[in-house]
């Protein structure tokens, strides 16, 4: 059955070449994710109990999110080069306190949900644990045994980079399952493929399609890696593109030797160009590093081209 759909799978290899820059852009993005511990904090980790924190901490994972009941401004700012960013607020978890470093300047706030980033700051903790215990008249060391080492950070989540990063990934994924889409339909629908819709002089592409893909198994004259020829068509596989050449429509062809780099690394070869253009104004260029394979279907396109 596959020896009938000759085109069809050519096409379906172009659809597939074509994935290609979207999944290294993809496995780009989670192999840096991963390299820097990153994977984890695409979303929130939600925390119910504070004893999790360390847990959480120590294994990387530094997004979390966690409601509470009332948090209090503690009086105290988060500050940037002089300017307020955020400021220090604290809530009692099961007999514990807590502090939380919020984007806010409101005194109380009630049933509110933490998105931010999990940090354990010993300086920032120390200066705000010494002040609260200054004001209520009691030992810092005291009011350590009570206090949470760890506190949520809204302002030092990077929330700009997070959402660029997701929003990469989720463009790289539709992109994939577009392509997966549109190879299903290309394979059962060949004469909707863009290479195929822009042949011009042809109405019936459907006719067009199987045609070639008859001569293709049936009147195939010549073949070699990517390029085959029929009774009726010259087909050329590159990975991005398959030119589909009517034989009886070809108006001029040349070839031309040149010498160049194949890749900016490697070193200078000879390339021998053969350029088609038909009846129907199209231009076709491809490159041959095999002469032989050029002398061999010239013959094929230039009798064509003299029988008409």
């Amino acid at each position: 059955m596959l020896e009938n759909k000759k085109l069809n799978i050519l096409l379906l290899k172009n659809t597939g070449m074509s994935l290609l820059p979207t999944i290294v852009i993809m496995l780009l993005i989670v192999g840096g994710m991963r390299h820097f511990h990153l994977l984890n904090n695409l979303d929130f980790y939600h925390v119910d109990d504070p004893q999790q924190l360390g847990v959480l901490y120590d294994a990387g994972t530094t997004n979390v999110e966690m409601r509470f009941q009332k948090l209090t401004y503690m009086g105290y700012d988060y500050e940037i080069d002089g300017e307020r960013v955020g400021g220090y607020y604290y809530v009692w978890v099961n007999g514990k306190f807590m502090v939380v470093l919020l984007d806010s300047d409101e005194t109380i706030i009630c049933d509110y949900l933490v998105q931010g980033q999990l940090k354990k700051d010993p300086a920032a903790y120390n200066y705000i644990l010494s002040e609260c215990a200054e004001s209520v008249g009691i030992e810092q060391q005291q009011l350590e045994t009570i206090t949470y080492d760890y506190l949520i950070s809204e302002v030092d989540y990077p929330k700009t980079f997070y959402m660029i990063v997701k929003a990469a990934l989720i463009i790289a994924f539709a992109v994939i399952i577009l392509s997966i889409i549109e190879g299903i339909v290309y394979w059962f629908y060949p004469w909707k493929h863009p290479q195929i819709r822009q042949m011009k002089g042809y109405r019936d592409k459907k006719l067009l399609t199987g045609d070639i893909n008859r001569q293709l198994h049936d009147a195939l004259v010549y073949e070699t890696g990517n390029c085959y020829v029929t009774r009726k068509y010259l087909v050329i596989w590159t990975p991005f593109r398959t030119d589909i050449i009517v034989l009886r429509d070809i108006d001029v062809v040349s070839r031309h030797k040149e010498t160049k780099k194949i890749l900016p690394w490697m070193p200078l070869r000879d390339v021998y160009k053969l350029i088609i253009s038909n009846a129907n104004g199209a231009i076709f260029e491809h490159d041959f590093h095999d002469e032989k394979i050029l002398d061999t279907i010239l013959p094929y396109i230039q009798k064509k081209k003299r029988d008409r």
